[in-house]
């Protein structure tokens, strides 16, 4: 499968850092990585090589979840009250803050909240 983005001719590389090398050196114009990658980049870029952006619209919406056992109810009540209550207290945020935040190298802002899974909406991947 091909994906291509207000016309472009998509370039594969080995990995990310050969994709940002790429846009840095002239050779591309832009790229595409996941949000903490892509974050870590942009930010760099601005003190330093050319100036990158990241689009506001993610091209993929990998919602993350957790697995567990079928026909587990306590289970998953547990884990799912769990989650609940860390969201509400603000814990998940101080979390997040510790290893992604604003003062850390991603400079990241938490915007998901912990929701069920048929409240998400989203396209899955084909």
């Amino acid at each position: 499968m091909s994906i291509k983005f207000n016309k472009s001719d998509p370039l594969t590389f080995q990995d990310t850092a050969s994709a940002y090398l790429a846009v840095q050196q002239g050779k591309a114009e832009g790229m595409v990585a996941n949000t903490m990658t892509t974050t870590k980049f942009v930010n760099e870029s601005q003190t330093k090589g050319k100036k990158m952006r990241m689009i506001d619209d993610p091209m993929l919406y990998q919602p993350i979840g957790v697995g567990m056992k079928k026909d587990e109810p306590a289970l998953t009540a547990k884990i799912n009250d769990t989650l609940r209550a860390l969201d509400a207290d603000g814990e998940i945020n101080k979390i997040w803050n510790k290893w992604l935040g604003p003062d850390t190298e991603y400079k990241m802002t938490r915007t998901d909240k912990v929701v069920k899974l048929s409240e998400l909406k989203f396209d899955p991947i084909p």
